[in-house]
């Protein structure tokens, strides 16, 4: 089928689309049939007319209808296109009536219950970027738009189109460390069409007995329209937030409300999970580590100034986290009673957050063409509280800031940096700090591809550490994680370069990259000596298909000239589901400063 063909057939569906929601709705009818509304639907196309980057604020498109009364919200929903499919048209359409009779559609109720602007309120231009952005985040949808309308003979007030458009929710995983050691995974991202995530997992591995690791996980988006996100599971392959260093089995339970918008007021977390130790490899008893833990885990907080005009996003955010982690089990192996990892912890901290974050709209970041969101502003966080680890009771406090900046040509800043120290009548121990910042040039086009460039640097430092880990180069260089390499005073740089082609096959794009890093690691500060450097190169290639809900898949290959333990000269690893994305949330639980 031609593409001229098959832009008139799409053109046929929409139109009888249009038709049948206009025999229902008269409301919907008026709005889907404004020439807005159909310029829109093709921007956020599959295939959009313009594949440049773009750099907007997201609140920018709503300004001009601040105070308005939002009189009507009318839900609107894309399905899939037949354009994605890069191949015969016998292929096309065999994979387009396959994916479209696999695929349920979101369901109505769903795009509604993750909604917080309402009906019959003013509407704040930032309140609706923050919800556009909210749904966009959905793992379920490709992109979402909001579109105002203005409603002849009623200047004061406005309509709302909530224009959606799924990804092909279903998917699978596969990872391999070798011949005899593999893991394949199903799973569906919604469900009925009703914002539920439903995977199931098994690994094979011929050492180990039972041969066979089953993983189950389920997660339900804003139960009942209460933006609370539960998800539950249940595995013998390590996949929950596993401690030890066995094989671990779980089962567990989370509970998420998440900051959605700087004009919400609560949000919060719940986490219990049950954990053990699983001899699946038939280790010897005198070597394998027993044992079994629970975690408790819940938090919650409130927000301040709400309240204060639109234009205003600077707010307070208080909270407090209580943490158990119970061993009921412990090792009987010599030295282990003295691991943090296999002793009971237990804290309780209390944080403010003091944040203004606004967020551009742009593309070509980590994706191939959809729209990403850019976060910029400040944020400061305080930190205090009380814990208990070996046995040591002592008082914590630590802050850290964020601050992102965004310039006009595309490019964009990020620098943080943070502070913690634990301490009792008489010292301090355990003190870390560290300063970090990254820069993404703006969007170079040249011919048919895009080039975007990233320099990535930091320093931390560590005082008279007692009970938590020592600095690492674990990742400070990509895929560089040798097995002991600890030290005190530690500094990190990376430049890379990603090359966006317009290449497909079968809807998946493919984009180059190329990255130079280095990093020193010392183990006692005072020295003179520069202490170890170490550097490496990484290349390869990221492969996408945005309509699709799992993630990038990564070839990557490996340089080290220094090998050290657990680190190989050259190394290549294929990496798919990897979730590359700027993360969006306003606050965070909270924790001790992170340094590793």
């Amino acid at each position: 089928m031609s593409a001229i063909r098959l832009s008139v057939l799409f053109v046929m569906i929409l139109a009888l689309h249009v038709k049948v929601l206009a025999q229902t709705d008269s409301t919907k009818k008026r709005i889907l049939d404004n020439r807005l509304s159909k310029e829109v639907m093709k921007t956020i196309s599959r295939k959009p007319s313009s594949d440049s980057s773009i750099n907007v604020k997201s609140e920018a498109p709503f300004l001009p209808y601040e105070g308005k009364i939002i009189r009507h919200i009318v839900i609107n929903h894309i399905g899939f296109e037949r354009t994605m499919y890069d191949s015969s048209h016998r292929f096309k359409s065999e994979v387009t009536r396959i994916a479209n009779t696999l695929h349920s559609t979101t369901r109505e109720s769903v795009i509604r219950d993750n909604l917080f602007v309402r009906e019959n309120r003013p509407l704040n231009p930032y309140r609706v970027a923050d919800n556009e952005r909210y749904l966009r985040d959905l793992d379920f949808i490709l992109d979402s738009k909001i579109i105002v309308h203005r409603i002849k003979g009623s200047p004061d007030s406005v309509d709302l189109e909530i224009v959606t458009r799924d990804v092909f929710s279903l998917g699978a995983r596969v990872s391999s460390g070798g011949i005899s050691d593999y893991r394949i995974g199903l799973y569906d991202a919604n469900l009925f069409g009703m914002g539920q995530r439903v995977q199931a997992g098994v690994g094979f591995e011929t050492g180990r007995s039972p041969v066979v690791g089953l993983d189950l996980f389920y997660r339900k988006t804003s139960i009942g329209g209460t933006l609370i996100n539960v998800s539950g599971g249940y595995t013998q392959l390590d996949n929950a937030r596993s401690l030890g260093e066995e094989n671990e089995y779980a089962y567990f339970i989370r509970l998420e409300r998440p900051l959605v918008s700087p004009y919400s007021r609560l949000a919060g977390g719940l986490e219990v999970s049950r954990n053990w130790s699983r001899n699946v490899f038939q280790y010897p008893d005198s070597t394998f580590r027993k044992y079994r833990y629970n975690i408790e885990d819940v938090w919650g907080g409130y927000n301040f100034s709400i309240g204060n005009m639109a234009k205003n996003r600077d707010r307070h955010f208080a909270a407090i986290r209580y943490y158990r982690q119970h061993y009921s089990q412990q090792p009987s192996q010599p030295g282990e009673e003295f691991n943090p990892i296999y002793n009971d912890q237990k804290f309780v901290l209390g944080e403010m957050t003091f944040y203004n974050r606004n967020f551009y709209k742009t593309r070509y970041i980590y994706g191939f063409g959809r729209t990403e969101d850019v976060p910029y502003g400040k944020t400061i966080t305080l930190t205090t509280g009380w814990s208990k680890e070996l046995g040591a009771k002592r008082m914590y406090a630590g802050t850290s800031f964020t601050r992102g900046f965004v310039n006009k040509n595309g490019a964009f800043t990020t620098i943080e940096g943070g502070f913690g120290t634990f301490f009792t009548s008489k010292k301090t121990s355990d003190t870390f700090y560290y300063i970090g910042g990254t820069h993404y040039s703006k969007l170079y086009e040249s011919g048919r591809v895009k080039i975007r460039h990233l320099v990535q640097g930091g320093y931390a430092q560590a005082y008279n550490t007692i009970t938590r880990e020592l600095l690492t180069l674990n990742d400070e260089l990509t895929g560089f994680s040798p097995d002991s390499l600890y030290g005190k005073q530690r500094i990190s740089l990376r430049v890379e370069t990603t090359v966006f082609t317009k290449w497909k096959l079968a809807g998946f794009r493919f984009a180059p990259f190329l990255s130079l890093e280095n990093a020193f690691l010392k183990d006692i500060i005072s020295s003179k000596s520069l202490g170890e450097f170490y550097w490496g190169t990484t290349s390869g290639v990221r492969i996408r298909n945005e309509n699709l809900i799992f993630g990038t898949i990564e070839l990557r290959a490996f340089y080290f000239p220094t090998a050290v333990d657990g680190v190989s000269h050259l190394s290549f690893k294929i990496t798919t589901n990897v979730r590359l994305k700027y993360s969006g949330r306003f606050v965070n639980p909270p924790s001790f400063v992170r340094y590793n």
